[in-house]
């Protein structure tokens, strides 16, 4: 009796659909469905699809046909290149993009602010040679992206100097490198520096790596994947200041995209899951649970490829602060359990994930199990968190602080407005809009006794605005 004999698959494996496909949070079989009707609303009758046809498409055991390569663009409403459709031969005949200029300074990056680090960042790096870059850092775009590690006497990394020369026709692996370990410095300064004093850099730096990306034609390498990774990373960053700090969501939502962009460039799975994550905040935030689902389900659909246990957890703490802010307090506490149960699992984690860890899980369920009403449970939990959260984490300690306020406010009422001073003190040299989020739920705690006025005056100290019930 033979052996089944396998042989390769016929064309390159199709990652660009497979990675549309996880954005989406679509199984292949939800694909086959997507299709289907797209046929019928064309009136193209049937089809004998099914998903281990597009299993095939994906692993490149066949390509799609004409009719079905149709649907593909407009079921996923991307066009057939993106979608890893197009031969070599017909991608060759894709015209050369003009060139991109690259962003101008917005309003987070004044003249004034670009000048003064153009000129300390030639004297330090380039010995004064101002014909070399200067054009380069008038843009805000390197210049200003250096602004965050010089006034904090961080080292500039080596090779920056090739992020100001033209990426054209091939990326220098020194620029992205250089454009990476920027990328590292700016999340460790998320730690320690002001919102308001590190948003411009981050800024600046994205949008450097958005232009970057645009203006090289070397898409699909090493190198341009990496550098795909730090601009998304870059990008979150920026969203996450804007959005969690600030409280401005508006100008917080094209950073996303490009955060989302980006990764999908990059196909980096971990990154892609942690990017969408972020993003369900948002609608999270407000109320609005299915466009919160959306986003979670494509980020559990990327998680399966690659992700590691500090991941998975934070993945299912998401899904558990959405569930309870829409009034879902026992699949939150499920949640919960989900993302204990995954600390155990196989694989390795991101260096970039560093906004979590067991002490941030004992703070999402003590959140949760706050908006349940147990109460006592929750100081627990919380009280942990804040013994092994990191003593840098001054963001997180106020939203922990203030959780726990509330917690104890029906306890020990003393003993909760001694926990708000506490917060309010670090909110005062951290601002934080995340952290005053929680101020409503705390004043409603406290409302039956004579600490609100005082409350009410920490926060308008520190808002400028009245608290409201």
């Amino acid at each position: 009796m033979g052996t089944r004999r396998t042989s390769a698959p016929k064309h390159p494996p199709n990652t660009r659909l497979r990675w549309q496909r996880l954005q989406r949070g679509w199984s292949q079989e939800e694909v086959v469905e997507q299709i289907k009707r797209s046929l019928e609303q064309a009136h193209e009758g049937e089809c004998g699809l099914n998903a281990d046809t597009v299993r095939r498409w994906e692993t490149g055991d066949r390509k799609p046909d004409p009719r079905y390569q149709k649907h593909l663009v407009l079921v996923f409403g991307l066009p057939a290149s993106e979608l890893g459709l197009l031969s070599a031969t017909e991608m060759a005949l894709y015209p050369a993009d003009p060139a991109v200029p690259a962003p101008t300074a917005n309003m987070l990056v004044n003249e004034q602010f670009i000048d003064a680090v153009v000129k300390k960042v030639i004297m330090v790096l380039l010995g004064g040679n101002a014909e070399f870059s200067r054009p380069v850092f008038l843009k805000g775009l390197l210049g200003a992206s250096l602004a965050a590690l010089l006034s904090n006497d961080i080292s500039m990394p080596d090779g920056v100097e090739a992020l100001a020369r033209n990426q054209r026709t091939q990326l220098d692996s020194r620029a992205v490198d250089a454009f990476a370990a920027i990328t590292a410095s700016h999340r460790d300064l998320y730690w320690t520096s002001a919102a308001v004093e590190l948003l411009p850099s981050v800024t600046a730096h994205a949008r450097l790596g958005e232009s970057l990306i645009k203006s090289t034609s070397e898409a699909d390498s090493p190198h341009a994947r990496r550098l795909a990774s730090a601009v998304a990373e870059s990008a979150l960053l920026v969203s996450r200041l804007l959005f969690f700090d600030l409280g401005q969501e508006d100008a917080a939502e094209p950073f996303f995209q490009l955060a989302e962009d980006a990764s999908a460039s990059s196909l980096d799975h971990p990154l892609a899951a942690a990017v969408l994550a972020h993003r369900a905040f948002v609608p999270g935030f407000a109320g609005q649970e299915q466009p919160a689902r959306d986003y979670l389900s494509a980020a559990h659909a990327h998680a399966r490829y690659g992700a590691g246990p500090l991941l998975r957890s934070w993945l299912h703490c998401v899904d558990a602060e959405v569930s309870a802010r829409v009034g879902q307090s026992s699949i939150s506490l499920t949640r919960v359990r989900s993302a204990e149960d995954a600390l155990a699992s196989a694989g390795a984690d991101p260096g970039w994930l560093d906004f979590f860890d067991t002490s941030r899980l004992d703070g999402f369920a003590g959140n949760a199990l706050l908006l349940a009403g147990r109460t006592r449970e929750a100081a627990g939990r919380l009280q942990s968190a804040l013994d092994s959260l990191s003593e840098s984490a001054m963001k997180q300690r106020a939203v922990l602080l203030f959780d726990l306020a509330a917690a104890q406010a029906s306890i020990d009422p003393e003993r909760a407005v001694a926990t708000v001073r506490q917060a309010c003190d670090l909110v005062s040299k951290a601002p934080y809009s995340t952290a005053l989020q929680r101020v409503p739920e705390v004043r409603a705690a406290l409302s039956a006794t004579p600490y609100v006025d005082e409350l009410d005056e920490r926060v308008r100290a520190m808002t400028g605005l009245v608290a409201k019930a």
